[in-house]
């Protein structure tokens, strides 16, 4: 059975790229005999993303080449946590704190900080899923808390626990209520929640798909095309 891989912990992208979006079965036009053309499609689709990295040495890159060959051109998958350059801000999501606060953490309830002298970082809220919704579903509502009511067409969202999929909405319905593309890749329950850091699973498109050079000083232009597994897949062949 396939393995379920993480990638590397400080590994960054300096660019990230979608390299398709919906497709359709079906898509096209058909002419009656009144000469009305008509357009019927049915989207589908995964995510397809080209990820490029920093210039790297040294023990990251080490950890980098390793996962990339762990990946075995496709054959295993890895969790890929999504971070959106553009996501709202923490005051747009609802959170009453300044810039600095934000930027330095939380320390405990003590006012004291972990033991290295770092506080807790800073995350954006989730808010709880309003009403459940089928696999396959393209309609989801979340509660009227945090940002739940504030999402606009292009923001990104996922769920969890134990929920691998991000998706985009495409239309708002009325506050709460979100038209998402791709359809769920999972059921979701009054229990789950919502999150703006969705967590994929995706795989390398092919063994070319990744590279992996080393120059005199650093290993530049690094950069991998992968493609979403989805999560029933990843239960069934990546549980290793």
């Amino acid at each position: 059975m396939a393995r379920l891989l993480s990638p590397p912990v400080g590994l960054g992208t300096t660019s990230i790229e979608p390299l398709s979006g919906p497709r359709s079965v079906g898509g096209g036009t058909t002419t009656s005999v009144s000469n009305y053309q008509q357009t019927v499609a049915s989207p589908f689709g995964l995510w397809r993303w080209r990820l490029s990295f920093p210039a790297m040495q040294g023990s990251l890159f080490r950890r980098y080449r390793g996962w990339i060959s762990a990946l075995h051109g496709g054959a295993n998958a890895t969790r890929w946590t999504f971070f959106d350059p553009d996501c709202m801000t923490f005051q747009e999501a609802g959170v009453n704190a300044s810039q600095f606060e934000i930027a330095t953490g939380k320390p405990w309830s003590n006012g004291q900080p972990w033991a290295n002298k770092e506080n807790w970082q800073s995350s954006r809220p989730v808010v709880s899923v309003a009403s459940a919704a089928s696999l396959n579903a393209t309609i989801i509502s979340l509660a009227n808390q945090w940002w739940g009511h504030r999402l606009g067409v292009g923001d990104y969202v996922g769920f969890f626990p134990f929920h691998f999929g991000m998706y985009e909405i495409t239309e708002v319905i009325e506050p709460g209520r979100y038209r998402i593309w791709p359809p769920l890749d999972k059921a979701i329950a009054a229990t789950d929640f919502a999150t703006l850091s969705p967590t994929l699973a995706l795989r390398l498109e092919s063994e070319e798909a990744a590279s992996a050079g080393r120059g005199l000083v650093a290993a530049e232009s690094l950069s991998a095309t992968l493609v979403q597994v989805k999560d029933y897949d990843v239960r069934d062949y990546f549980a290793d």
